[in-house]
């Protein structure tokens, strides 16, 4: 959403459109094309399975973590709804389904940047990102937003638009914790709420990589203290720049 006219300076009181175009209210003249931008939460089970940390058991139906990625073995467990072990353990894994989508790669990868696809009948760029969010007292979800502009500049400015309906309006970006040893990665944080992704070279944000997911929730999880940091004065200002 615009907040101001460039032209005039004029504070923006009308109401505005997602993927329609925007004329100032004073002023007349065109402003752009508001962006498009749309959250979902994706299931956590199926990412595991995705990131190769996991996969189903063929005789349970469960997903089960794996020895190793290489070995590719499940994990000794109880069959479902029993205490009786379940006959899938220890035995060797369905073969991985082929990573697809942002952000593939290993534990610890960087992920490469993808260009935007851009829609061949209105023009729009999309961006895919995935990262996870976490509020205070909650569990960690994961997050894909999709952002959808007309102009490229536009990019990061939409990105930090989509952090402010998710996050509120005081959030500030800071590093992942640097004691967790992610420095790819970076996080913004209001003190109560934070979400996590990539960073991209271009500036601003993209996806994490698949194999990374399950080892940032689990992060995530123990030392949620490192993530839910106040925000004090010595922050950065709410910008997505990477």
């Amino acid at each position: 959403m615009f907040s101001f006219c460039p032209h005039c300076g004029q504070t923006l009181t009308q109401k505005q459109v997602e993927g329609a175009a925007v004329a100032c209210e004073y002023c007349k003249k065109p402003i752009g094309v508001v962006a498009i931008t749309r959250r979902e939460a994706v299931n956590e089970a199926d990412e595991l399975i995705r990131g190769g940390t996991a996969a189903r058991c063929a005789a349970c139906q469960q997903v089960v973590a794996l020895k190793s990625a290489t070995a590719r073995t499940l994990v000794p467990h109880y069959a479902a709804g029993t205490r009786k072990i379940c006959p899938g353990s220890g035995k060797p894994a369905p073969p991985p389904s082929p990573l697809r989508g942002r952000g593939a790669g290993g534990e610890g990868a960087v992920p490469v940047p993808e260009p935007a696809s851009v829609d061949k009948v209105t023009g729009m760029n999309s961006d895919v990102i995935k990262g996870i969010s976490l509020q205070q007292g909650g569990e960690p979800r994961i997050e894909v937003l999709t952002l959808s502009y007309l102009d490229k500049r536009d990019r990061v400015r939409i990105q930090i638009d989509a952090l402010r309906e998710m996050l509120g309006p005081n959030f500030r970006m800071s590093e992942y914790p640097a004691a967790l040893k992610r420095p790819h990665l970076t996080m913004w944080t209001t003190g109560t709420a934070c979400f996590v992704a990539a960073k991209h070279p271009g500036g601003g944000c993209q996806s994490i990589g698949d194999g990374e997911v399950a080892a940032v929730i689990a992060e995530m999880r123990d030392k949620a203290a490192l993530f839910l940091t106040a925000v004090g004065d010595g922050s950065r200002s709410p910008s997505a720049s990477g």
